[in-house]
């Protein structure tokens, strides 16, 4: 956390005027930094940290992806308020919260304004990854947030009195994240978890797909577990259909799965070994899926080269899906 400070402090001194943060909940990050600017000694009783907080500030612009991805008409409006002078603070700072999921137009339209932004501007550009236009990046300061480590998480889940086993599964759910506050798991998580697998097992696709639309982390988790399941069995026309609903979800869906597709398969390829698993809590049913390694290699090349053919390429997106699902289908099967 000191180091954290530390940066915080550096940046906010003399700020650039667009940084790229990835990692570690670059959002906190962000507000963070925001308090910062505006003011250094975050006393939180003057007009600005009281906007800051009540997110009222005239000066700050939180902007999020309107639909399936962050839109042309998003990007043209903030380039048009951008030109107007802060009106309270000497910055105006534009957050801009998922810039992977640009479409090709506004990814082209932010770069115009990054190349040559107003003296008062601060573009924030908060992702998960670098899969950006490279001349965005080379615009940017980039700033990689570490996360803590899955010990450092396990030890702090084990003093609150969690279980082992349920700690495992937490630290699956979440890619070996911290707990978020709005996640809220239950003590009686591994209980749910196996109500929830079986309530899914039994429902059909059509309701499985609409289950990829949850907002609960554990349920769209488990979703895409049971998807995978059935992708083993599935036949031809089913495996077409599965394509065309994938196809219908929400960006952020569509993108989870792949995520699911491609953490089950590097497991299914380093069974055996001590590599650390993405699904540590299914061990047993890992163990018990046959599959053949070339296929298995060529399945997660397919996964993760898909978005940057959906996103980057305009690929056809039902094509594309039926192409991957299809490559998977061979891998599991």
């Amino acid at each position: 956390m000191n180091d954290l400070n530390s940066l915080l402090e550096t940046l906010a001194s003399k700020p650039a005027q667009a940084y790229l943060v990835i990692g570690h909940n670059p959002a906190s990050f962000a507000k963070n930094f925001i308090a910062k600017i505006y003011c250094p000694r975050r006393c939180g009783s003057c007009s600005h940290c009281h906007k800051l907080q009540t997110g009222t500030h005239p000066d700050l612009f939180w902007v999020t992806k309107s639909g399936k991805r962050m839109s042309i008409d998003q990007i043209r409006e903030l380039q048009q308020q951008a030109l107007y002078a802060p009106l309270e603070a000497s910055k105006k700072i534009y957050v801009l919260e998922g810039v992977e999921d640009l479409s090709l137009e506004a990814a082209n339209s932010l770069l115009k304004i990054l190349e040559s932004p107003p003296s008062f501007l601060i573009f924030l550009l908060l992702a998960r990854s670098q899969n950006l236009l490279p001349t965005i990046i080379s615009r940017c300061q980039v700033i990689k947030l570490p996360k803590p480590s899955e010990e450092t998480i396990a030890s702090g889940l084990r003093q609150r009195g969690w279980k082992e086993a349920a700690i495992e599964y937490l630290l699956s759910v979440t890619r070996g994240n911290e707990i978020s506050d709005d996640l809220q798991p239950s003590r009686n998580i591994l209980e749910e978890r196996d109500q929830l697998r079986q309530r899914l097992s039994q429902t059909t696709d059509a309701e499985l797909w609409e289950s990829l639309r949850s907002e609960n982390l554990f349920a769209r988790r488990e979703a895409n577990l049971e998807i995978l399941r059935r992708l083993r069995r599935w036949n031809v026309a089913e495996t077409l259909r599965a394509a065309a609903a994938l196809s219908d979800c929400p960006t952020e869906a569509i993108r989870v799965f792949i995520e699911e597709a491609t953490y089950w398969c590097r497991d299914l390829l380093t069974e055996g070994t001590e590599t650390t698993r993405f699904h540590r809590d299914g061990s047993a049913e890992l163990a018990a899926i046959k599959t053949d390694s070339t296929k298995l290699a060529e399945a997660l090349r397919a996964l993760e080269t898909a978005p940057w053919k959906w996103q980057r390429q305009n690929a056809n997106l039902q094509l594309l899906l039926e192409s991957l699902l299809f490559t998977l289908r061979a891998a599991l099967a």
